[in-house]
């Protein structure tokens, strides 16, 4: 037998879940499924970059991993497409998953929050990059110093890793290749 704290999550979880895929936003671009079909607390979602920034035409894989007591505490969120992003963990050995999003959203998590809203601050992190929660001071002094060297990799990568007409966008990545030419 489930512990209720455990149904609560998963009523709780379906209810956003159709909320989501019943009302899309139309802003902005992304897909929810699930991958195990008997696993509610994890979603893949398929968010295609805005149309209007360094990330268009990329097409980003992310997974979503809710706790048993959602909402009580927020859900895992990474990205499994590399994705060159200041707040998205390019490394795989810090403790923190690779492709992990950093963002206060989260970090400062209320139980009213919706998934819906967190997919629309992360949306907006493509927008919006927060150089004082960056994974590495390489990438926050790019962005505040050389924003063009740094809108010019996410173009390159984008296309390298996200880029339907270039790439495998279900390849699985251990590690994040960066090396810019």
């Amino acid at each position: 037998m489930l512990p209720f704290q455990k149904i609560e999550a998963m009523k709780r979880i379906k209810k956003e879940y159709f909320e989501i895929n019943e009302n899309p936003n139309p802003n902005i671009g992304f897909v929810v499924g699930l991958p195990e079909e008997d696993n509610i607390f994890k979603w893949r979602v398929n968010l295609v970059g805005p149309q209007d920034s360094s990330y268009k035409r990329g097409v980003f894989i992310l997974f979503v991993e809710f706790p048993d007591n959602y909402p009580e505490s927020a859900p895992e969120i990474y990205f499994t497409t590399p994705i060159y992003h200041l707040n998205i963990n390019p490394y795989n050995n810090i403790g923190v998953k690779l492709g992990h999003v950093s963002l206060d959203f989260l970090n400062n998590w209320k139980p009213e929050y919706t998934i819906r809203e967190t997919f629309i601050y992360i949306f907006g992190l493509l927008y919006k990059p927060n150089p004082d929660n960056a994974y590495g001071l390489e990438r926050a002094n790019e962005f505040r110093f050389n924003k063009q060297l740094y809108e010019d990799k996410i173009k390159y990568f984008t296309k390298k890793y996200a880029n339907p007409g270039f790439c495998n966008i279900d390849e699985k990545y251990d590690n994040w290749d960066f090396s810019y030419n």
